[in-house]
């Protein structure tokens, strides 16, 4: 491996171990402190859409879904996360209608980046006020192992590619590898645990594992499409906050709507 290249590992590791730091944190305390950080990121996944979709120059289009959004993030820091998101798409909605050209592909883009990049700020504090600490940390864990496994098993492997025309670096074995190494896990967890179900957590942890890799493809496939690499250089070797959780916001939709169910039994 070249000097390059083991800076650029060594960058990435510094950058994760710092995001694992404040997201474990965050995650433990719970309560104010993770709903905070839910919005800050779903605040910048937008931001990183925005810069990567808009067409356009900002303007006063731009700027009610920018406020939109915003107050969808308020709506679910209050508590009433479903009101703000009928909101927003009332309002995307409305603007549809009276935008045309560039402007409407702007409002058709960024509208379905503010349902996407909502995600954070709403399913995460879901998952963990209602599904407890363990369930939130399964889901991170079983993505993230997922994520780091595909990575250095493809490296390692190569191989036919699994999606070229979407993401050309991404192989079968990388995507073998991940899935296999979050199906272990699961495993682990459940000789840990054994009151839990073990088939159920071998489930589970494949579900996730297939569901995040393809959220990580939606994301390269937007990429893509604008014809960009990384969606920012926000996080040092990592490229932007886009990049690092397409496959845990993917994750966390199944999750939370599994959760909410269970809410209303």
């Amino acid at each position: 491996m070249s000097g390059r290249s083991n800076s650029e590992l060594g960058l990435r590791v510094v950058s994760a171990i710092f995001m694992l730091i404040v997201v474990l944190a965050a995650c433990w305390v719970g309560g104010l402190p993770f709903i905070v950080l839910s919005i800050a990121l779903s605040a910048l996944l937008f931001y990183e859409w925005q810069d990567m979709v808009r067409i356009t120059p900002f303007d006063g289009i731009e700027a009610l879904l920018t406020a939109g959004f915003v107050a969808l993030l308020l709506c679910n820091l209050l508590g009433y996360p479903l009101f703000g998101l009928i909101g927003f798409v009332c309002l995307g909605l409305l603007l549809e209608l009276v935008s045309s050209g560039d402007e409407k592909s702007d409002v058709r883009w960024i509208g379905l980046g503010a349902l996407y990049c909502a995600i954070p700020a709403i399913a995460f504090p879901l998952i963990r006020e209602n599904g407890g600490f363990g369930l939130m940390m399964f889901v991170f864990v079983a993505v993230w192992i997922t994520d780091i496994a595909a990575y250095f098993v493809g490296r390692q492997f190569g191989g036919p590619k699994l999606l070229p025309a979407v993401s050309p670096k991404k192989t079968w074995s990388g995507g073998i590898g991940g899935l296999v190494f979050a199906v272990v896990f699961a495993i682990i967890v459940g000789l840990v645990y054994p009151g839990l179900s073990m088939a159920g957590l071998i489930f589970g942890a494949a579900f996730l594992s297939i569901v995040s890799q393809a959220g990580d493809f939606f994301e390269s496939w937007v990429k893509r499409v604008f014809e960009v690499k990384d969606s920012s250089n926000l996080i040092p070797g990592h490229g932007g906050f886009l990049d690092r959780l397409d496959g845990l916001v993917a994750a966390a939709v199944p999750v939370a709507v599994a959760v909410a169910l269970n809410m209303g039994q």
